[in-house]
């Protein structure tokens, strides 16, 4: 797995492809895909649940995949800059 907080916003463009029956991720489309769910198990944690039994709490995804350090409110903030930079890439492209 690529290191999910230096995600360029072109490489993203390239692994995301829609077809007429869907979208189609690879690479950096998958990466970007688990930044988003990151986020969302966050936003859950804060809400007092797992997104799953089976995967660790959001903070702990954080830290690990992107190397982020603070409280739940701090990592939220920070995955939300990092998803905004790229998109904001995206856009540009």
């Amino acid at each position: 797995m690529n290191n999910l907080a230096n995600l360029k916003g072109s490489d993203v463009n390239n692994g995301v492809e829609a077809t007429d029956g869907g979208t189609v991720l690879t690479g950096a489309g998958i990466d970007f895909y688990r930044l988003l769910m990151i986020k969302r198990a966050l936003e859950c944690q804060m809400r007092g649940f797992k997104l799953s039994s089976k995967l660790p709490q959001g903070t702990t995804l954080a830290r690990k995949f992107l190397g982020l350090k603070g409280n739940k409110e701090s990592l939220l903030r920070q995955v939300d800059e990092i998803i905004e930079r790229i998109q904001a890439e995206r856009a540009a492209n």
